[in-house]
C-alpha cells in the first residue's frame, strides 16, 4: 500500500470528505420544481422561479447553518425540501390555507443564508451575515427580484412579511411576529423540521436505554431513545 497526493486526473474533490445531505441534490433540484409547477399564482410563481433560477447551484450545495441543524453539504435544499413535505401535508389538513404563499415562504425563507454563509467547507459568517443576517438581506433581495421583474403587488409585501417573521419572535431575530396565516405555519414547519433534524443527528449516536447529549439549541434538553422498535 502506497499514499500519494490526489492528481486532477482523479477526480478528487474536497466536498467529497465533508458530511453531505442524505438526499442526493438531483432529488432535491426535482423535488423543489414540482413545488413551483403546483403553484397556481403567477406572480408568486415567477418570483420563485427567478431566485431558483439566479441561485440555483448555491441552493443545492449550501448549508442551512454553521451548526445545529442541517449543517452539511446542501443541508439548505434539505431542509427545504423537509418542509415543502410538512407543507404539503398541513395543506390537506388545512385548505384554507394559501399553498403558493406558503410554498414560496419555505422556498425562499432561508436563501438569504447564501449571503450570510460563505459556503460548503468550514462554513463561517461573512461580513453581511455579521452584520445583517438572513432574514433583511433577503427581504432586500425580495425587492430587488420585484423590481427587475415589473411586479408591484400585494403579494410582493406578503412574501416579505413571511421573510422577515419566520423566526416568530424578535428574541429570536424576527423583525415582525406572524400576522400572515401562513407566516405564522412557515414558523412551525421551520422550527418541526430543525428540531427533528438535531434530534435524529443526537439519537442516531445514542444506544437504546441511554440518553442523548444535551443540545444547547433544544433548551439543553438530552433525550431518551427507547429500548423496544417503533
Amino acid at each position: 500500500m502506497s499514499i500519494r497526493p490526489a492528481q486532477p486526473t482523479d477526480g478528487v474533490q474536497l466536498s467529497d470528505f465533508v458530511k453531505r445531505a442524505p438526499v442526493a441534490k438531483e432529488v432535491l433540484a426535482e423535488k423543489l420544481t414540482e413545488s413551483i409547477f403546483e403553484m397556481k399564482n403567477p406572480k408568486i410563481q415567477r418570483i420563485v422561479r427567478a431566485f431558483i433560477k439566479k441561485y440555483q447551484e448555491e441552493l443545492l450545495t449550501y448549508p442551512a447553518a454553521t451548526k445545529n441543524h442541517h449543517e452539511y453539504v446542501s443541508g439548505l435544499a434539505h431542509h427545504i425540501v423537509g418542509m415543502l413535505s410538512i407543507a404539503k401535508e398541513l395543506c390537506k389538513l388545512y385548505p384554507q390555507l394559501n399553498k403558493d404563499l406558503l410554498y414560496a415562504g419555505v422556498i425562499l425563507h432561508d436563501i438569504g443564508k447564501i449571503k450570510e454563509l460563505s459556503g460548503t467547507i468550514t462554513t463561517t459568517y461573512t461580513l453581511e451575515g455579521k452584520l445583517l443576517g438572513h432574514i433583511p438581506i433577503m427581504v432586500e433581495e425580495i425587492n430587488e427580484m420585484a423590481k427587475e421583474l415589473q411586479i408591484d403587488a400585494e403579494e410582493v409585501t406578503i412574501l416579505k412579511h413571511i421573510v422577515l417573521s419566520h423566526h416568530g419572535k424578535a428574541e429570536w431575530g424576527s423583525p415582525k411576529p406572524p400576522f400572515v396565516q401562513e407566516a405564522e405555519v412557515l414558523h412551525f414547519i421551520d422550527m418541526l423540521d430543525a428540531k427533528m433534524n438535531m434530534m435524529d443527528k443526537a439519537l442516531s449516536k445514542t444506544k437504546p436505554g441511554e440518553f442523548s447529549e444535551r443540545m444547547f439549541a433544544m433548551d439543553n434538553r438530552s433525550f431518551y431513545k427507547p429500548t423496544f422498535e417503533k
